[in-house]
């Protein structure tokens, strides 16, 4: 049994989600596979060629295009090192489709203030 050291700075998340990936800023977009994701890089399967230290742009649900480097590839998957760290969490979970009313809270009032007669003691 071989035993591997894992020298990962962020926990990964394992996932299955489609992105875009640009090896350009400005260039054609390759369908890629997200299988897993850190807030330091992610895991992508698809169709484009890189090699180690190629540049790239991946364009990720709820943050948007992010820069990096491929750390390492093998065949059609790819491991992708960000350039800045990004809060991962925000790409695996749909915050984009929640149903908020129109000052922008859950509760209905507006920046999370707790209503007046609410609380223990608010019917005495």
């Amino acid at each position: 049994m071989i035993d591997r050291q894992d020298n990962r700075r962020h926990g990964r998340d394992s996932l299955f989600l489609v992105a875009e990936l640009r090896l350009e800023r400005d260039g054609p977009p390759y369908e890629v596979k997200l299988r897993n994701i850190s807030d330091s890089g992610v895991m992508a399967e698809g169709s484009m060629r890189v090699s180690r230290g190629t540049r790239v742009y991946i364009d990720l649900h709820n943050i948007g295009m992010v820069a990096g480097h491929v750390a390492w590839a093998a065949g059609d998957r790819c491991g992708i090192a960000f350039d800045e760290p990004i809060r991962s969490s925000l790409v695996q979970f749909p915050v984009a489709n929640v149903d908020l009313p129109e000052n922008g809270s859950a509760d209905g009032q507006a920046n999370g203030a707790v209503p007046q007669n609410s609380g223990p003691g608010a019917d005495d």
